[in-house]
């Protein structure tokens, strides 16, 4: 069996998932039962997760195969922009714990909204990979 580059998105994409589902639960530990929880575990979670999503975006862009079955384009398209708005949600998130440095008067409101965006960047990982998922397993496998 030969590598091909178009192996490398579907290398990635496990770890924004696996990175952003431990993290939020993670990260809700932290945020409401500070008491108990101490460490920002959920915190530098995010961090990894916006960055391996960042990879495993520009691996999708660059190295998946290009689609002429329409229903496989479209199927794609709407995958792709669902990973666009995870990175994005991920992105917010991270500027909003990060805005807890700087702001520091503010400090409990910046953390419950950045776990608030990294909530639904959770959620949006999660569909994106089921689409991800029925794409290569539902779609890909039956039409070509």
């Amino acid at each position: 069996m030969k590598f091909d580059v178009a192996h490398i998105h579907p290398m990635l994409v496990h770890f924004p998932i696996a990175l952003t589902l431990l993290g939020v639960l993670l990260s809700a530990f932290k945020t409401f039962k500070p008491n108990k929880f101490k460490y920002p575990c959920g915190e530098i979670i995010l961090y990894f997760a916006t960055f391996s999503a960042i990879l495993a975006l520009i691996a999708g862009n660059n190295f998946t195969p290009h689609f002429t079955n329409p229903i496989l384009a479209q199927a794609k398209s709407i995958h792709s922009t669902f990973a666009g708005i995870t990175l994005t949600l991920l992105c917010i998130a991270s500027a909003g714990y990060l805005a807890r440095y700087i702001f520091k008067s503010h400090s409990s409101l910046f953390e419950k909204l950045g776990w608030a965006f990294y909530l639904l960047a959770a959620i949006s990982v999660a569909i994106t990979g089921f689409l991800g998922g029925s794409l290569v397993y539902n779609d890909l496998l039956h039409l070509q």
